[in-house]
């Protein structure tokens, strides 16, 4: 099952290659000769339809059913993915950039449009290497150049938010906070997964905590152990062999998703959390090994560690905001997933997440998959 974090500011432009980690361009077809095309019409009606609104500081945005159709048509979606998940992951995806979008807003940061083209310019060359051409891929895309262009504005509006932020003393600040990201050090953890649905009312959720906590008490009287427990009721697909809830060693750059890690790299050798919540349900994490690692040279390694800030940046910029900002999601379309298999009985995943959410870009993804 994908999961998507944070906001994804260039949209349109990733789809075509855009490499935001480097924030360059990277290649997929060849230079547009004159005006680029219009975008092809998407296949599902009424692509404007208003799926969700988010207002904040005084201004409402809509989210579309186009938009949304955009991104879970970027990735491959298995007849067992859970579509109503996948659904809205894209939708607080589209959320989160028109948050960050808002705050840059504010910021009143000027790129000139001279800046744009030179970036135009090397996606273009770009997409030369492959034999294509800007016009054709955008039309291939579902997107006009004037989306691509918004989206770039945006892109070069964050990456001067974060040169303004970004001074040698903050990064040192960052990485001495941060040491476990950057030293590569590895916790081995086990859990037990009890899950919810995405729809699930407080009250629902408030029962399975219960459930787990119930589990706790058992492994802290000794009535059972971790392991058992595990065994016996956790709902993760990738125990079903008995492995009694092991993940073996990971690090904070192995895809899994930070409500997971948060936990489990601060709890001790051999200690049981609380119930932790996830996208997925609740969790009981157990660390049973760690392995420190060693922090890297600031100066060889002021780029990773300038990405890694800026997506630290846009994750506190988000959670403030969406705090205050009032999001309404409307039940997901009936026809928004054309031309797919009929979808199988949907299982609960691992808490682990694709590498992408290794990328500290604005525009920021994670997929959580079994592990």
């Amino acid at each position: 099952m994908r999961r998507i974090v944070l906001a994804s500011l260039v949209v349109a432009a990733a789809a075509l290659g855009w490499n935001l980690a480097a924030g360059r361009a990277a290649a997929q077809g060849a230079p547009a000769q004159g005006k680029a095309a219009a975008p092809a019409p998407l296949p599902i009606a009424n692509p404007a339809e208003e799926v969700a609104s988010v207002a904040y500081n005084g201004a409402t945005e809509k989210v579309t059913k186009g938009e949304v159709f955009n991104i879970i048509t970027r990735y491959p979606i298995p007849p067992t993915e859970d579509r109503e998940q996948v659904y809205r992951d894209a939708v607080d995806t589209l959320v989160n950039t028109k948050l960050v979008t808002q705050f840059l807003n504010r910021q009143r940061i000027v790129i000139k449009p001279e800046q744009v083209q030179e970036e135009i310019g090397k996606l273009e060359q770009g997409l030369k290497a492959e034999g294509k051409d800007l016009a054709t891929s955008l039309l291939e895309n579902g997107f006009s150049l004037d989306e691509i262009k918004k989206e770039i504005e945006d892109r070069l509006r964050w990456i001067e938010y974060v040169k303004a932020k970004a001074t040698d003393a903050e990064l040192k600040k960052f990485l001495a906070e941060h040491k476990d990201l950057f030293s590569g050090t590895k916790v081995r953890a086990s859990h037990i997964l009890l899950k919810t649905e995405a729809s699930a009312s407080e009250a629902d959720k408030a029962k399975v905590k219960q459930q787990l906590v119930a589990v706790k008490k058992l492994i802290d009287d000794g009535k059972m152990t971790f392991a058992q427990a595990a065994n016996k009721y956790s709902q993760d697909p990738a125990n079903e062999g008995g492995a009694g809830g092991d993940l073996d060693f990971f690090n904070l750059n192995s895809g899994f998703i930070p409500e997971f890690t948060d936990v489990a790299f601060k709890l001790k050798k051999g200690s049981i959390s609380e119930p932790v919540e996830t996208p997925y349900g609740y969790h009981l994490i157990q660390v049973t090994d760690r392995q420190e690692g060693k922090l890297p040279d600031f100066e060889q390694n002021k780029p990773y560690i300038t990405s890694a800030y800026a997506a630290e940046l846009q994750k506190n910029l988000l959670m403030e905001a969406r705090k205050a900002a009032k999001i309404d999601v409307k039940p997901l379309p009936k026809d928004l997933f054309p031309n797919l298999p009929a979808q199988a009985p949907a299982t609960a995943p691992a808490p682990a997440a694709t590498p992408a959410q290794k990328a500290a870009t604005p525009a920021q993804k994670a997929a959580p998959k079994a592990k």
